[in-house]
């Protein structure tokens, strides 16, 4: 079952990346794999029976998970900072901070989806929790391909945040990580080597 629902996730979401762009009424039908999305993770959760502790949706060890990740988070957002200001594309403008304040939600719902849904499932696969870890970075990053950018960033984050939901799981203190790390991204980097952060099929069209 584990394995069904895990693919079920991935077809989903990369058929909303590559095969919505083609239909002839694209909205309804995004729409329709949102809702088959939404289903999926519901059913996830009922069968599984996890509680929202397991899931790390809790508070308790928000700030013990956050100060473990920060380092890593620091030497990224570090990073932004020098290639931004080298390149003069640093922009700490109003999209900066709506990103701040409007993405946590897509954060979460993300970070959702790579632990509390898949990376317990390749636990589940595998009986490893290590290899589940590799296993859950590895998705994150081919679910951003074509994007070279966002795939070689997305397997570094998805190993760090793996690694340590598998430790002391949390998605709480992941999706602050994200969101702050997506806003650094999107407005350090030049547009061309970006492309806006687009996935999918679309990136070919930016």
């Amino acid at each position: 079952m584990a394995l069904s629902e895990l693919a079920c996730l991935v077809i989903l979401i990369e058929s909303i990346m590559w095969a919505v762009p083609f239909a002839s009424s694209p909205r309804p039908v995004y729409f329709g794999l949102v809702l088959l999305i939404a289903a999926l993770l519901a059913f996830g959760y009922i069968r599984e029976g996890a509680s929202l502790r397991e899931l790390g949706l809790r508070l308790d060890n928000f700030p013990a998970v956050l100060r473990r990740v920060a380092p890593a988070l620091f030497i990224f957002l570090a990073s932004m900072l020098v290639i931004g200001l080298v390149a003069g594309t640093l922009r700490v403008r109003a999209k900066f901070f709506s990103m701040l304040l409007f993405v946590p939600p897509w954060a979460l719902l993300q970070q959702y989806m790579l632990l509390a849904f898949a990376h317990r499932r390749f636990r589940v696969i595998t009986g490893s929790g290590r290899v589940s870890v590799i296993a859950s970075a590895g998705l994150f990053a081919i679910l951003h391909l074509p994007n070279p950018v966002l795939t070689v960033v997305c397997a570094l984050g998805g190993l760090i945040w793996a690694r340590e939901y598998e430790r002391d799981p949390n998605l709480f203190a992941h999706a602050i990580t994200h969101t702050v790390a997506s806003a650094f991204l999107a407005n350090s980097l030049p547009g061309w080597l970006l492309k806006n952060m687009v996935v999918g099929y679309n990136y070919f069209l930016r």
